[in-house]
């Protein structure tokens, strides 16, 4: 295995990470040693060295370093940026404080400060901001993961530790805390850590739409349309609008005879057209009168007579 040659830079590779891994093999074969040489003068297993010579992936900064540092060579910092850069986000275009306008922009231009300060991993980056004087972590690393994908805005207190962790120049900070400020100006204010949320009274009910409430009142429908044909449901008569129940509907106990015929019930809703008398006549109070007459008469068995009123 030992001088086993490299393979070809593949085809597919970019042009920037195609630049970047030429060079490091110039310097490789300038240096006259072998990739196991060269991983032994750079404390670097053989796979490593050679997987960043191979130009499948832009190897880490910390590996082109020391490549570099063992071949007495120097000047990859800036094709390593534009190598990675073309690998995290392709097409992005890398703008000054000033000429950030939009939300997307100014994430963009934190993952250009990551890459400038080698794309260490955000766990790393939390470890470098450290705690604040609460012990809270200044930068963690999930809420970071957020920010850089886009899925939240970043806070003025993250940011300046975000700058600080990847150690931007102190002379351009003021200048990427003014563009935050206008950009963010109309972001939604963040809860502090520990503040619960807060409560809502009197929270209207969902409305829904006309379209699900046309179907919800299609359903029951059809479902008292079934509960009629089958029994389960009946429509109020006369004598249960009146609150005496069903007068031939058998009850629990002992059961009597039906008081009334079909004649009878008939000659009753011949003398109450409508369902009610007009007021003057006596109204709903005589048709009860008369119902419990007929029900607790002398002739039905357990009843008594009732003196009119």
């Amino acid at each position: 295995m030992a001088g086993r040659p490299l393979k070809p830079i593949p085809a597919s590779a970019p042009r920037a990470r195609r630049a970047l891994v030429q060079r490091l093999r110039n310097l490789k074969e300038s240096s006259g040693n072998t990739c196991e040489a060269l991983a032994e003068n750079c404390g670097l297993s053989d796979g490593v060295v050679r997987r960043a010579l191979a130009g499948g992936h832009v190897p880490p900064w910390e590996t082109v370093e020391k490549i570099t540092a063992a071949c007495d060579g120097s000047g990859l910092a800036s094709l390593w940026s534009a190598a990675k850069a073309e690998e995290v986000q392709p097409g992005a275009t890398r703008l000054g404080p000033g000429m950030v306008t939009s939300r997307a922009e100014f994430v963009e231009s934190m993952i250009f400060m990551r890459i400038d300060g080698g794309y260490p991993p955000l766990h790393l980056l939390e470890r470098r901001a450290g705690t604040d004087q609460d012990g809270r972590t200044r930068l963690p690393h999930s809420t970071l993961n957020l920010v850089l994908r886009k899925r939240m805005p970043p806070t003025e207190v993250l940011f300046v530790a975000f700058m600080e962790a990847l150690e931007v120049p102190v002379s351009k900070r003021p200048a990427w805390m003014d563009t935050h400020r206008r950009v963010f100006a109309d972001a939604p204010v963040r809860r502090a850590f520990g503040v619960p949320p807060p409560v809502v009274l009197d929270e209207p009910a969902p409305v829904n739409s006309c379209r699900a409430a046309e179907r919800a009142l299609s359903r029951v429908e059809v479902a008292e349309n079934i509960k009629t044909k089958t029994g389960q449901l009946r429509e109020p008569d006369d004598y249960a609008l009146l609150g005496l129940g069903y007068l031939n509907t058998p009850v629990p106990g002992p059961q009597r005879p039906e008081l009334y015929d079909d004649e009878e019930l008939a000659a009753w809703e011949a003398d109450a057209p409508g369902g009610h008398r007009a007021q003057g006549s006596g109204g709903l109070r005589e048709d009860l009168r008369a119902v419990i007459r007929r029900t607790q008469g002398p002739g039905a068995p357990g009843g008594a007579a009732v003196a009119p009123a």
